[in-house]
């Protein structure tokens, strides 16, 4: 009986003799609770429930450190996906410096998990962007001005020779991992867009150069062409003389046009089977 710790026997007795042992006696209970039993309750916040001596261990799943519900696994095809939206808000104007806008961040995750289903935070995508652009610089620098590589399709990467490789990596050891697996044309020219701009602006960083000056590199700051730029945009408006034949009012007509800026992004990026359908829209335009 708990009260027997706390009050001798006799005055209990003395308590009921009285007729009023009942009333003191439950008051007497109610302090043994509060005293002993009461400290043992927990109150749960998460569940608001009351539990008797420890709340149940939480689930780690509940429990979020940071904002990041899933974790980011990146495959080619999200790879691919996530270059070329992060390529149309460049276009968008998105990008006014080094970094994407607030705006634009936003854009492109709202994007990216309307597209893939994947719910990435903005730091995730932030590191994705981060490390494509640390494996296209090591890209470049391993390549140089070795313009005449050619593309091993078995390997997927560059088609050298052995000594060609123990040379380059000698000098750019980061780009071991290439040797085995390298960047294709097509996925360097979106990474090209992403990263050319900046890369001259904002890193400070390489430029390929030839092999005597790529110790130097990475403390120089060399020029990188503008991928938008008007030789690049001449250079596309010449492969394509079945549809715009060179000399022709439509060819010249193009000339003009891509003085402006905006208008030779429009045209390097939009599909080269509409290229000159576009052209002929604009000039009709005009």
């Amino acid at each position: 009986f708990p009260t027997a710790t706390l009050f001798p026997p006799n005055f209990v007795l003395c308590w009921f003799s009285a007729g009023v042992g009942v009333p003191l006696l439950a008051g007497s209970l109610f302090l043994c609770w509060c005293l002993f039993f009461v400290p043992l309750l927990h109150f749960s916040k998460a569940s608001g429930s009351l539990f008797l001596f420890s709340p149940p261990p939480m689930s780690t799943s509940a429990v979020e450190v940071s904002d990041e519900k899933v974790k980011a696994m990146w495959d080619k095809r999200l790879t691919e996906i996530f270059c070329d939206i992060c390529i149309k808000e460049i276009l968008k104007g998105n990008r006014p410096g080094t970094h994407f806008t607030k705006d634009g961040w936003l854009k492109i995750m709202t994007t990216f998990e309307k597209e893939t289903g994947k719910g990435f935070s903005q730091r995730q995508l932030k590191n994705r962007w981060d490390a494509l652009k640390k494996e296209w610089k090591a890209w470049k620098k391993l390549k140089g001005e070795d313009t005449g590589l050619g593309w091993n399709p078995i390997k997927r990467t560059v088609d050298a020779s052995d000594d060609w490789w123990e040379s380059r990596l000698q000098v750019v050891p980061e780009a071991k991992k290439f040797r085995t697996s390298g960047i294709d044309s097509e996925f360097e020219a979106k990474l090209d867009q992403m990263f050319v701009g900046i890369v001259a602006t904002g890193d400070k960083a390489w430029a390929p150069s030839s092999a005597d000056n790529m110790s130097q590199a990475t403390s120089s700051l060399t020029h990188v062409m503008d991928p938008y730029g008007i030789p690049q945009a001449v250079k596309m408006l010449d492969s394509m003389s079945e549809e715009v034949p060179e000399a022709s009012p439509l060819y010249f007509f193009a000339l003009k046009l891509l003085l402006n800026k905006d208008k030779r992004i429009m045209f390097l990026s939009i599909n080269p089977k509409i290229r000159a359908l576009w052209l002929k829209t604009e000039m009709e335009d005009s």
